[in-house]
């Protein structure tokens, strides 16, 4: 068979097994170590040496008698003995099966490629989740934006605040009248007033150089659309805490996918380098082969074609691992790789974010559709503070004005109190326009918030679902690698004794790494699904 044929290849001279020539027979049988022809199937291996004595004569037999192991029926004639001597040392006796060659163990290689280096750590890594979280509390433009909104948030709230407290102004001025500078000039109506009037009643003289302070006081008494638009500010600092939660949630969430992507990746290096010592064993059984003549050339080009592709997947992976990195690196705020500390198991970093983050009893409680509910509202509000601008206005006013006066330093000749009412009667359809911007912004508001919630519904469906499906699957790549890891074996095996071809290794071989990457990407995806379905239907308060 093909299996001897490759054992005997195999084998040193002078084991048992090996075809020695006969004594006495004149001619030698062929030696196995010298085959080159394609593997047929070998003869049956010849007995132990034994003297060259002629057989028993034949006459003893009965006519018709067979004798045992000869190819027919007819019994030699009785001078069987004048034969040649060769004859009966060529003739296979029945085969021993402590004689039978045993099956050579796997073929075992050393093999070495500079890709088969582990790929170096990043360098920076992470030791736990807290310290992931601190990192992007520290770094993170997205949170700081988040914060900033609420600052402005706030802002306007003191702005809408402030329309309807009272409001204190001065002002300080200084007058010289260069044609006659013995008259004091105030300005206006103001200056007859106070120089001339009051000069003599009061009996004091405003300076040359003259010094005027004004302050002036306002009181808002009645001002309905500044009073409804605070109620509207504050909904918007509540509509920026919502969003800041939204942020938090949708950061954990990109944390999190970054941490499973970091370690599938470091995974798959592991498996790609892997992959590329068996190829390179592979290669090293099909060169060993083809120097024993049980090969062909042809069979050493498609096993280096296999290797090649066991190559260009473990470039192409590292690369993978880079990029990963880089992205948790973005996500935690710095610009350098960032990668997990070897020895930690994901799971820890998973269980911190669960920790960080709570389960909601409702989707109506989820940050993102409360957000949209609360800018609704803000919508609704808008419409409200304009239709309050058609309302009148009371203010109370007061006015004082001081001099410089001589003798002396100043005088207040001025106090005026005052209310006034606006009256909004025509401003061009100004408010008109706003009414209209108004309304438009609630209907997409509105909008907004329907089409968010129909999303998110179907979100958390497709995410507690993805579960299932994963882990499925997850299951199925599982046994399926096991199926090709068996079949790689069985097939690498058979090309080693001679019964297999080095097409069905290179496919098997196929098949096999396929089946790890599969895996890898089954599972990366499996604890995906797990973080987006916690995630889904959670708030993150940290």
């Amino acid at each position: 068979m093909n299996a001897l044929v490759f054992a005997a290849l195999l084998v040193p001279a002078g084991l048992p097994g090996a075809a020695t020539a006969q004594p006495g027979s004149g001619q030698s049988l062929p030696v196995l170590a010298q085959y080159t022809a394609p593997p047929q199937r070998a003869p049956p291996a010849p007995p132990p040496p034994t003297p060259s004595v002629a057989p028993p004569a034949a006459p003893t037999q009965a006519p018709n008698a067979q004798a045992p192991g000869t190819p027919t029926p007819n019994a030699p004639p009785p001078d069987a003995r004048q034969a040649p001597a060769s004859r009966s040392a060529r003739q296979p006796a029945a085969q021993n099966p402590d004689d039978v060659p045993e099956v050579p163990p796997p073929f075992q290689a050393n093999v070495s490629d500079p890709l088969l280096t582990p790929a170096p750590p990043a360098p920076q890594q992470l030791q736990s989740w807290n310290e992931a979280l601190t990192l992007l509390r520290q770094r993170s433009t997205d949170l700081q934006a988040a914060l900033g909104q609420i600052e402005v948030a706030a802002g306007t709230w003191r702005i809408a605040l402030a329309n309807l407290l009272p409001s204190v102004g001065g002002e300080l001025s200084a007058q010289y009248n260069i044609l006659n500078p013995n008259i004091p000039a105030v300005g206006g109506g103001v200056g007859g007033g106070v120089g001339g009037g009051v000069s003599g009643a009061e009996g004091f003289t405003p300076t040359q150089l003259l010094g005027i302070g004004v302050l002036t006081a306002n009181v808002p008494v009645v001002d309905l659309a500044n009073l409804y638009a605070l109620g509207s500010a504050k909904e918007s600092r509540r509509t920026a805490s919502l969003s800041l939660a939204e942020t938090r949630r949708q950061l954990t969430r990109g944390l999190a996918q970054a941490l499973v992507s970091v370690s599938s990746n470091e995974r798959l290096a592991e498996v790609n380098r892997v992959n590329l010592r068996t190829a390179l064993e592979r290669l090293a059984l099909a060169q060993r082969r083809y120097e024993l003549g049980a090969g062909t050339r042809l069979d050493v080009v498609r096993v280096e074609q296999d290797a090649q592709s066991a190559r260009r997947n473990v470039v192409t992976g590292d690369e993978n691992l880079r990029q990963a990195r880089e992205a948790l690196g973005l996500a935690l705020g710095t610009p350098s790789p960032v990668g997990i500390k070897p020895g930690l198991d994901l799971n820890t970093f998973l269980e911190g974010a669960n920790a960080a983050c709570r389960t909601l009893e409702s989707l109506e409680n989820r940050p993102d559709i409360a957000a949209a509910r609360s800018r609704q509202v803000v919508a609704e509000r808008a419409i409200g503070e304009v239709k309050r601008q058609y309302a009148p206005t009371l203010d109370i006013t007061s006015t004082t004005t001081g001099l410089t006066v001589n003798p002396g330093f100043a005088q207040v000749p001025i106090w005026n109190v005052g209310a006034s009412l606006v009256l909004p009667f025509w401003d061009g359809g100004a408010r008109e326009g706003l009414l209209r911007q108004a309304r438009g912004q609630l209907e997409q508001a509105r909008a907004d918030v329907t089409n968010r919630e129909r999303n998110i519904a179907v979100e958390v469906t497709q995410a507690k679902r993805a579960v299932q499906v994963t882990q499925a699957t997850r299951e199925l790549a599982d046994r399926e690698r096991k199926l090709a890891e068996e079949n790689d074996r069985l097939t690498r095996r058979s090309f080693e004794v001679g019964t297999g071809t080095s097409l069905e290794l290179v496919q098997s071989a196929g098949a096999l790494r396929q089946a790890e990457l599969e895996l890898v990407l089954r599972d990366f995806q499996f604890r995906q699904a797990l973080v987006d379905a916690f995630l889904s239907e959670a708030a993150c308060d940290w």
